[in-house]
């Protein structure tokens, strides 16, 4: 049986895991010549408070990691464009705001109808699944589409 998928998305958060997701997704892209949405979730409420809730990010802190993860977007969506093989037109990034497997699930694909939702597996520790839970975990129970979970 053969998947023809036209539609890829490819959850990227600086990561090793996230890495390997992006290969997968990459070259299931040029294997299908599928369009791939390379999308960055970043939780603000992770990154607002610390211990105390002592609020430790501002609108200029929130601007420059905006500005810092649109870079970081254009520069790896220009890698992909060099060295992979993928037109322009096959390849876009995304950077939203907000709770990724919310994001992602309920919000992302739903609205660019991607077919294949690739992640990369989690790095998190046993304890801090179960404490936390994590989007690795969550995303393969709830997705309505197929999902790869690439490994180490």
């Amino acid at each position: 049986m053969t998947l023809n998928y036209q539609r890829i998305l490819v959850a990227v958060n600086k990561s090793a895991g996230a890495d390997r997701a992006l290969e997968k997704a990459v070259a299931t892209a040029k294997r299908n010549h599928a369009r791939l949405d390379i999308l960055r979730v970043i939780d603000i409420n992770s990154l607002q408070y610390k211990a105390g809730g002592q609020t430790v990010i501002d609108g200029q802190g929130i601007y420059d990691i905006e500005q810092s993860n649109e870079e970081f977007l254009t520069e790896l969506r220009e890698k992909i464009l060099r060295n992979d093989g993928l037109e322009p037109e096959q390849v876009f990034v995304h950077l939203r705001f907000g709770n990724p497997r919310t994001v992602i699930l309920d919000d992302f694909q739903p609205e660019y109808h991607n077919d294949l939702l690739v992640i990369g597996g989690t790095e998190m520790s046993l304890f801090k699944r179960m404490l936390a839970g994590s989007v690795t975990s969550y995303v393969p129970r709830a997705a309505q589409c197929d999902v790869l979970i690439t490994k180490k």
